[in-house]
């Protein structure tokens, strides 16, 4: 008898994005790939863009993607979609982002493969930032892998059955993320250092971050904050930071960066200000790289920083208790440092990179028994 028994055979799980831009979904995809890949799982990525940011690092780890978006018509793409599952004959095609759900249900029904969506931020603000497609998105797939606990939840209240929702929290590689960072001294600041990192976009509520910079100055705390990143807000961020008298001494715009390590390990504190999240990439960077963490109880912010442990959470908007949070974390003293070593004991023990394949393979798993259960169903008379 020749061939690899049944239960054997490598899982072939196809990766779907619509991007491979310079962002945490883009990131937890590479490693998602890479987990599979190194787990014996045959691996391929399919693109509706490219050359952009993490295609590179997706090459450099035998990944190259495959690009599917040489149509701009939606029909098309998924008709390219499914041409190049067909060559590669998946078990799974799984989403990376929300937009590109629809096409993951479409082309998986057409390979005969279990579709599986994603959404990577609170839910809530995906189904309302696609209008009309929103709902659509939410619930062609069979099943859906979100990274936090309030998007199950949201989820859920929109109509998704319970068992079809299932939570991937995000993880980082410590020995890459370290590797980066060590590449630079960590400084003595003073002032204090407060980063904060993302795209320019209204829920990531910078214009908070500013004010809660200029409150604090207000108050004589000796701060200063850089912000890293760019997007369609750049240009009203920096009047704002005019308006409210932030010189360059105050604040630094430190465009987009590729080293987010380094400049995190730069700094002494990262404020996350969003209104809307699902579990921010970004928290865990400054987690891994000891720094405390001030933010807002944005998707599981709450659950990822410990309040008072690792930093300091406030409800959604609260630039007041922002301000009194980071105003405190700028005096004198060993809180800082103490917050930020706990921070790195909390990624170590619980967002590591190492589980994550074994994670993935569980609810590929659950998913493909769910689907069993549903065609062994009795059809009702």
């Amino acid at each position: 008898m020749t061939g690899d028994p049944p239960n054997e055979t490598p899982a072939r799980i196809a990766l779907v994005a619509g991007t491979l831009g310079q962002g945490g979904a883009e990131k937890q995809l590479v490693y998602m790939a890479r987990a599979l890949r190194d787990a014996g799982a045959e691996v391929r990525v399919y693109c509706l863009t490219r050359g952009e940011y993490y295609e590179r690092a997706l090459a450099e780890t035998g990944l190259a993607p495959e690009w599917v978006g040489r149509f701009a018509a939606p029909p098309l793409r998924t008709l390219a979609l499914a041409a190049a599952l067909r060559r590669f004959r998946p078990n799974v095609v799984q989403s990376a982002h929300f937009y590109t759900n629809l096409y993951v249900a479409m082309a998986a029904t057409l390979v005969g493969a279990i579709g599986i969506g994603a959404a990577r931020n609170d839910v809530v603000h995906e189904v309302r930032y696609n209008g009309v497609w929103g709902r659509w998105l939410l619930r062609a797939p069979s099943a859906l892998i979100v990274n936090s606990y309030a998007a199950r939840d949201n989820a859920e209240a929109l109509g998704c059955l319970k068992d079809s929702i299932h939570v991937l929290p995000n993880v980082i590689d410590l020995e890459a993320f370290d590797l980066v960072a060590a590449s630079a001294p960590r400084p003595v600041n003073e002032p204090l250092v407060v980063a904060g990192v993302g795209t320019f976009v209204p829920q990531k509520r910078f214009d908070i971050f500013l004010r809660v910079i200029a409150a604090a100055r207000a108050q004589g705390a000796r701060v200063r904050g850089v912000l890293a990143g760019d997007g369609p807000e750049r240009a009203a961020l920096g009047t704002l930071a005019a308006t409210l008298d932030l010189g360059s001494d105050a604040i630094t715009f430190a465009g987009r960066r590729n080293d987010i390590p380094v400049l995190l390990r730069n700094a002494d504190v990262l404020m996350l200000t969003s209104d809307h999240e699902g579990f921010p990439n970004v928290v865990l960077e400054a987690m891994a790289a000891s720094l405390p963490v001030v933010c807002t109880a944005a998707g599981d912010a709450r659950a990822i920083v410990d309040h008072g442990v690792t930093g300091y959470v406030t409800e959604l908007g609260d630039a007041v208790g922002l301000t009194e949070h980071l105003v405190a974390l700028s005096r004198p003293g060993g809180e800082r440092r103490k917050l930020g070593q706990a921070g790195r004991r909390r990624v170590e023990t619980q967002y590591a990179y190492g589980n994550l394949a074994a994670k993935l393979a569980a609810i590929h798993r659950a998913v493909e028994h769910g689907q069993q259960r549903k065609s062994r169903a009795p059809v009702p008379l």
